[in-house]
Parts: C-alpha cells; sequence; structure tokens
C-alpha cells in the first residue's frame, strides 16, 4: 500500500490540531465575506489533521478532538448570542 507516511510524532499531531483548533476561534473575528471560504479552508486542513491524531493518540481524543472542532465552527461568540437576544417587552426596563 502506497501513501504518504506521517511521523509518527504525536506531540506535533497535538500542536497542529490545537493551532487548527485556535484558527477555528479566530472566524468569527472575520468580516462576513471571507467566513465561508475560512471554513472551507479549516475544514480541508482539519481532516487530515485529525486523521492523524486520531491515528497517533486513539479515537478518544479524536472523538474529542472533532466534538471541540464542530463546537468552535458552529457556535456563535458570546458577544453576538447576545445581540441576537430580542429586547424585552416592557423595553427592558424593570420595576
Amino acid at each position: 500500500m502506497t501513501g504518504i507516511a506521517l511521523p509518527p510524532f504525536p506531540v506535533i499531531a497535538l500542536a497542529l490540531t490545537g493551532i487548527w483548533l485556535l484558527a477555528a476561534c479566530l472566524v468569527p473575528l472575520l468580516p462576513n465575506r471571507l467566513r465561508p471560504a475560512a471554513i472551507v479552508i479549516l475544514i480541508v486542513l482539519g481532516v487530515p489533521s485529525l486523521g492523524w491524531l486520531t491515528l497517533l493518540w486513539g479515537p478518544g481524543i479524536g472523538v474529542a478532538s472533532l466534538a471541540l472542532g464542530l463546537l468552535a465552527l458552529i457556535v456563535r461568540p458570546l458577544g453576538r448570542r447576545r445581540a441576537a437576544i430580542p429586547p424585552a417587552i416592557d423595553g427592558g426596563q424593570h420595576p
């Protein structure tokens, strides 16, 4: 079987996944027009990184990394979540 031989350096695989996660957390700071392209790039780069991490660290770490990556790509930042909450009916004034 021929293919690309990845060096068995588990720390490097973990570090690359951490860098990917940091980049995914910075996507919401990009302008709206650049976000779709950034997400596609993150997916294209994240799949091999996640596969390598799973190969070296096992399925538990791989699934946990997948969950963190999905969370970083899907969940809106807290500030934007608060802005999306509609104002109170009474105008926001509480007695």
